[in-house]
């Protein structure tokens, strides 16, 4: 499906066309999902640490569809302020006792899958990344180090410049 617009001037004689293209949500190839706001995107190119279990995996899967939309946050919006959940509460998600959800949680963090900034628990967007989201420039300061190594240069150039703007203008 799509949709043309043309452009006429006063005579009568066309000026300019454009044409956008529209998904259609069901074709003779099945029924197109719609992209929703929960969830996360992966990237097959990046493989997930050395040492991270498919449990562990599994689990991180799970913790990812509760990442706040364009932050990466785990938690959730309420009257306009992101909650985030806390360690005790991430143990309940998972299933797991406290004592082996902190170790859970300790290890998500060496294998740099998460951070916690304050009170804040971030998942790293190299391995999960809230859905239909760009990369933001506070994710990218957070996990640049982490990131460094998958994005172009001028990537990381452009972020670098837009750091030094903010921090400037402050």
């Amino acid at each position: 499906m799509y949709k043309e617009t043309r452009y006429i001037n006063n005579d009568g004689v066309p000026i300019n066309r454009s044409i956008e293209h529209f998904t259609e949500a069901m074709t003779e190839e099945g029924y197109r999902f719609p992209s929703h706001k929960l969830g996360a995107r992966l990237f097959d190119e990046i493989s997930f640490p050395v040492g991270m279990s498919d449990n562990d995996i599994g689990k991180m899967t799970r913790l990812s569809k509760l990442m706040v939309g364009k932050t990466n946050i785990l938690g959730y919006r309420k009257r306009r302020e992101i909650v985030s959940y806390n360690a005790a509460e991430l143990c309940d998600i998972i299933g797991l006792s406290p004592k082996r959800g902190m170790a859970f949680i300790r290890n998500m963090i060496k294998f740099r899958v998460i951070k916690k900034i304050n009170d804040f628990y971030y998942v790293n967007p190299a391995y999960f990344m809230s859905t239909g989201q760009r990369l933001s420039l506070e994710l990218f300061i957070h996990f640049q180090d982490e990131l460094k190594s998958i994005l172009p240069e001028w990537v990381i150039t452009d972020f670098v410049m837009q750091a030094q703007v903010k921090k400037y203008k402050k």
